[in-house]
């Protein structure tokens, strides 16, 4: 985690494909992540184990934060659907793809390849300043959703930030 840089690289060895992935971080991103490091300062973990503070959270701990979510809800509304982790990444790309960002920065978000093997090989470009925008949009369209706001006017500005990025913003994909 590069906090000053705004950057969460997950290592090769923790991916699939079996390559680094590089994540920018939105400012919401950024202050859950501080709280965090602030709460689990003793720990080399940015989230520790709830028992141990020398081995990270489990890979089940997110299902069961969001089964317990799901469950409160239902306190008020029997009906509301359950949800994975899977259905955060379909929700991700099918909001960002409706409100027309570019398809490469949203599936290069999600760590997918190329559908195209014989791009993918010309084109390494990582996209991190489009996508560092993209994302920043994302956490802001969440915000403005839950207070019952249009995204409208935060995605027309994103697309045309995004479209203006400057060759010296570049450098990291080169």
């Amino acid at each position: 985690m590069d906090f000053a840089a705004a950057r969460w690289t997950i290592p090769a060895e923790r991916m699939k494909a079996g390559k680094a992935h590089v994540v920018p971080l939105s400012d919401q991103a950024l202050d859950i992540l501080t709280a965090f490091r602030t709460m689990f300062g003793a720990s080399r973990y940015l989230h520790p184990g709830r028992y141990d503070g020398d081995v990270p959270i489990s890979n089940a701990t997110l299902n069961r934060v969001i089964d317990t979510a799901v469950q409160r809800i239902r306190e008020d509304d029997p009906e509301f659907q359950s949800f994975g982790v899977h259905d955060l990444r379909r929700t991700f790309s099918t909001g960002l793809n409706r409100a027309k960002f570019d398809d490469r920065w949203i599936e290069m978000s999600l760590a997918h390849s190329p559908r195209n093997r014989i791009a993918a090989v010309y084109n390494v470009n990582r996209y991190l300043a489009e996508r560092k925008i993209m994302l920043q949009c994302w956490a802001d369209m969440l915000d403005a959703w839950a207070k019952g706001e249009s995204a409208k006017e935060l995605i027309a500005d994103a697309k045309q930030r995004a479209a203006e990025v400057h060759d010296d913003e570049l450098d990291d994909d080169l």
